[in-house]
């Protein structure tokens, strides 16, 4: 009999059916066999179902318009009590008073169900706030609650360890990934670097503000004109950062042909043929949890030059398929040293490609569904 393995994510829309929220349960089941369901409030449609994901369950709890991650939900709390008997391995996400409820009331009804607690963890924020009162609950919850632990990365599992005892008999490490059969479904061959295009990309929500996309902008226009280069923005342009964009083109019209805002591409296959002409992603963001769009970036081959944020050392390799910048000078510098052919572009390409074979979600997920298989 399959093994029934549930994540709850109430707050789920149609974007996290494409990142760990969805794609963990997905592939477990189409790679591992197991019987998948994502539980989740109703927050919009989910057209992903019918591509990406097809055959990942959705269960909807109703709808629950005024839900916030971190606080709990009588209907979340209602599913729990009536459904945890029937859930084998329960995935709860964060470390949110919510979750810890979720977890407690799992495991009250079925102790030998299986808890895996996934940490999408800023570890700086974590530090601040654990007074010895949380450190108790933690200890507690990780010790005797918990079945398996994981982060994404190391610098995570380092100081969770020193801090908190028992930890290492449950913890593994599960990245964010890329669904490389997907793209094989597509029948997409990725390009080689002698078939890409002289381009520059980042991809997001366009003007966010934690994405600062400024910085670029302003970097970009100091950049000796080179006719050969082009940069692209791609996604949708965020409304209060439309006057920017504006004012950027009116001083700077000569650059209407090298600056390009796509807008929001749905298609995926449309969107990974950008990654896939491109040589350089750049990544300006003033934070990030994870950052998929780095993953994306190093499997289509791209060098990546990016903010320090805190997963790019890893990502990267300590820069070793890219580089960190601080400021608009050494990002303009970068940039220069690109185009002008003094970083060598050519030359990490090998190192790029090996670099991403640590992000392809079913060769990840062969560690849970092994440590899901030795408790059981």
């Amino acid at each position: 009999m399959k093994k029934r393995f549930v994540s709850l994510f109430p707050g789920s829309e149609n974007m996290h059916l494409l990142k760990d929220v969805g794609m963990i349960p997905y592939v477990l089941y189409r790679d591992y066999g197991y019987d998948s369901t994502l539980v989740t409030f109703e927050n919009g449609d989910y057209p992903s179902l019918e591509k990406e994901v097809k055959g990942l369950k959705l269960r909807f709890m109703g709808k629950n318009p005024g839900y916030k991650i971190g606080k709990a939900s009588f209907k979340v709390v209602s599913f729990l009590w009536k459904n945890a008997k029937q859930i084998d391995i329960l995935n709860l996400y964060h470390t949110t008073k919510e979750t810890l409820l979720y977890g407690l009331i799992y495991k009250l009804r079925h102790p030998s169900g299986i808890l895996y607690l996934k940490l999408d963890l800023n570890i700086d924020h974590f530090k601040q706030c654990l007074t010895p009162l949380k450190k108790c609950g933690y200890q507690f919850f990780f010790s005797r609650i918990t079945d398996l632990i994981s982060s994404e990365l190391d610098v995570t599992e380092e100081y969770l360890q020193s801090v908190f005892t028992g930890l290492h008999k449950k913890w593994l490490k599960i990245p964010n990934g890329i669904d490389e059969q997907y793209i094989q479904d597509l029948q997409i061959t990725r390009n080689n670097y002698t078939e890409k295009e002289n381009l520059i990309i980042t991809v997001g929500r366009i003007g966010s503000p934690e994405k600062n996309h400024q910085l670029l902008l302003e970097a970009i226009k100091n950049i000796p004109t080179n006719e050969h280069w082009t940069f692209a923005f791609i996604g949708p342009v965020d409304d209060r950062f439309l006057p920017v964009v504006q004012d950027f083109f009116k001083q700077y019209p000569h650059l209407k042909e090298r600056v390009l805002f796509t807008g929001v591409i749905y298609n995926r296959q449309e969107l990974y043929s950008w990654y896939n002409r491109a040589k350089v992603f750049c990544l300006t963001s003033l934070w990030e949890s994870f950052g998929i769009v780095l993953i994306e970036a190093l499997y289509w081959g791209n060098y990546i030059v990016s903010t320090p944020v805190s997963s790019v050392k890893e990502i990267t390799h300590n820069e070793s398929v890219g580089k960190v910048v601080n400021n608009e000078k050494e990002l303009q510098t970068v940039l220069e040293k690109i185009i002008s052919g003094d970083i060598d572009l050519q030359h990490y390409q090998t190192a790029i490609a090996k670099q991403a074979r640590k992000y392809i979600w079913k060769d990840i997920l062969q560690n849970l569904h092994e440590r899901i298989q030795s408790i059981l």
